[in-house]
């Protein structure tokens, strides 16, 4: 900065643009904040945070490669797991101050680590640690168990090269690494480290007699990295195009985003996804042409059973698509009826920029926030201008409504879910065979105590997508709602085996029905992974609160009522739960919400009253 501001800051924001923040996206971080040359960085998984710092330093190495000596930027990384507080968007605690100390001990260009990060992450990534022992921190009363990642040596040897003509090796020059921090959870969310990227609830997949498939994020290999939404967009076209053929299970979108680019073997990814077949490929956009390589690999036997290149000009991508998903469906030898060919092959739009907006605003409905619903709205209108007979466009608007009203970021929750109405069926009427246009749909039905019309929604999704893991899991909703909580169980946790990251409120159900059923222990680790993964879902936290309060936490309990109070000051819990058609469960979870004192205790209650409460 001495010799040059403006150049420094420029690059450093280059360096951002390009690369630091672009990394922390992918692996599903959130920058709480920035302190001039540094950064704060939370993740939901400390594997994810290793990975991600670990992809930044050698990036960083690649950039600086040509650059001057006396002219990189180079950067130091602490990571650690410990707690925090949460107070609006920022993180407090000694979790955070040991990951600030943490960094001061890395090296330029290194990453050091605390002993609990070193104990989740090894065996899970291909990079070695040096143990330099245990450490007095600054205002940190006990010494920490240190460790350095040693980015240039790797833990194992290097996987077979079942992927090396698809993944270029990035240069092993280390120099450099992004100077943040990563602070994880504390005791409030001791449960969650045993929830890491897809590993929990996959391996268990039930797939019975049907092929098992995962479709790997396919890697962007054109020359604008900005592109990568295309490639990430593709494989969520086969991925759900697949999903329609009953004779396969197919794992989600977000089931397998957690392999993207790791270096693990087609036998290690089938353990974790418990699928006997990948397929995993890459795009290449250059000016109006597309080309995808793409293979079909056997994970029980480790070897490719099937490759092939595709080309076509961009405008005729869902031909390309199309291809793609009928080679596989061959090689698998799945009989396709008509009827399943007529809703798997049928063109979405003529219009290739409407589907390119659509691309664009699918992330911000897998991990949505206020400000990004407000984007993807934005984004999904400008499709519908572009294409008005363009069903997926409408059906995504209508989720973000319904998301919207949901998480209680509409000024009118009731005018939200009226528009979210409207453009669902508006949908359905370009396109019948809509599932995501029927499972908001089936939502919105459930809201308004339409159970029947909400039962026929769900099961017509279903029945179109029998993998699609939203259509699974409103059906549990719905049961639960009916009373039948055994079997919403059984539909939540089957849709969890297909999508280990349920959106908040397929989760929220699931926790709820845990809760229904005493399984108090497991309420907790749903409504607190939901908070983690969604902070504004404030009515996993009310549900915290009472399954705290029964499982006779009442330190945690107290804690989390002062939070609703202080996040949501007109709370009622009266309301809370009032469309139970069991008197029985609505009596439990208020059980819950006295034990939890959540009901407001005023000037007309008795002492003995007040007490209760």
């Amino acid at each position: 900065m001495g010799n040059d501001e403006e150049g420094t800051l420029a690059q450093l924001k280059a360096h951002r643009r390009a690369l630091v923040d672009r990394k922390i996206n992918e692996h599903r971080g959130r920058i709480v904040k920035t302190t001039g040359d540094g950064m704060l960085v939370e993740f939901a998984s400390v594997v994810e945070a290793v990975r991600c710092a670990v992809e930044i330093q050698r990036g960083m190495a690649e950039r600086n490669v040509a650059v001057p000596a006396g002219q990189r930027i180079e950067f130091r990384v602490g990571i650690n797991v410990g707690d925090i507080i949460i107070e609006d968007d920022d993180i407090f605690g000694d979790g955070v101050n040991v990951a600030a100390r943490l960094e001061g001990l890395a090296e330029p260009g290194g990453i050091c680590v605390s002993g609990r990060v070193q104990e989740d992450v090894q065996g899970k990534l291909d990079i070695a640690f040096e143990d330099i022992g245990e450490q007095k921190l600054k205002n940190i009363a006990r010494p920490v168990r240190a460790f350095r990642v040693r980015l240039s040596a790797t833990a194992a040897p290097a996987p077979a090269g079942w992927r090396r003509g698809l993944f270029a090796a990035l240069a092993l020059m280390i120099l450099l690494i992004l100077g943040a921090l990563w602070a994880g959870l504390g005791s409030e969310w001791k449960l969650l480290s045993i929830l890491r990227s897809g590993d929990q609830f996959t391996k268990s997949a039930e797939v019975g007699t049907k092929p098992a498939i995962a479709i790997l994020p396919f890697l962007n290999q054109s020359d604008d990295s900005a592109r990568q939404y295309f490639a990430d967009g593709l494989t969520q076209d086969i991925i759900n195009a697949l999903g329609r053929f009953s004779a396969l299970t197919v794992m989600s979108w977000n089931a397998v985003f957690p392999y993207k680019g790791k270096p693990a073997s087609p036998e290690e990814i089938g353990r974790g996804l418990a699928v006997s077949y990948l397929v995993e490929g890459s795009v290449r956009q250059t000016g109006d042409r597309v080309r995808v390589i793409a293979q079909l690999v056997d994970t029980r036997q480790g070897r490719v059973i099937w490759s092939a290149r595709f080309e076509e000009a961009l405008a005729d991508v869902f031909a390309l698509q199309d291809n793609i998903v009928t080679r596989i469906v061959r090689v698998l030898a799945i009989r396709v009826t008509q009827i399943e060919q007529n809703r798997v092959f049928a063109k979405p739009t003529e219009n290739l920029a409407a589907y390119d907006y659509v691309l664009r605003a699918r992330p911000a409905l897998q991990s949505p926030t206020h400000a990004n619903n407000v984007e993807a709205r934005a984004l999904l209108r400008r499709a519908i201008e572009l294409d008005p007979n363009y069903a997926a466009a409408y059906a995504a608007l209508a989720e973000t409504y319904h998301i919207a009203s949901s998480m209680g970021w509409a000024e009118s929750p009731t005018a939200f879910l009226s528009r979210a109405e409207e453009l669902a069926i508006k949908a359905l009427s370009l396109d019948d065979f809509d599932v995501r246009a029927r499972i908001t749909l089936g939502h919105i039905h459930l809201f308004r105590q339409r159970y029947n019309q909400a039962e026929v929604e769900i099961e017509r999704a279903i029945a179109i997508n029998p993998n699609d893991a939203h259509g699974l899991a409103g059906r549990g909703t719905i049961l639960l709602w009916l009373g039948q909580t055994d079997a919403a169980i059984e539909a939540l946790e089957q849709a969890q085996r297909i999508d280990p990251d349920l959106n908040a409120i397929d989760r929220f159900a699931l926790s709820l029905a845990y809760y229904l059923k005493r399984r108090y222990d497991a309420a907790i680790e749903q409504a607190e992974l939901s908070l983690r993964t969604t902070a504004g879902a404030n009515f996993s936290r009310i549900l915290l609160a009472a399954a705290y309060a029964q499982d006779d936490r009442a330190e945690d309990a107290a804690r989390v009522v002062a939070m609703i109070r202080r996040v949501d000051p007109t709370f009622d819990p009266q309301e809370f739960g009032t469309k139970f058609l069991s008197s029985g469960d609505l009596e439990h979870l208020r059980d819950g919400f006295r034990k939890a004192r959540l009901y407001p205790v005023t000037g007309d209650l008795s002492p003995a009253e007040r007490m209760d409460r």
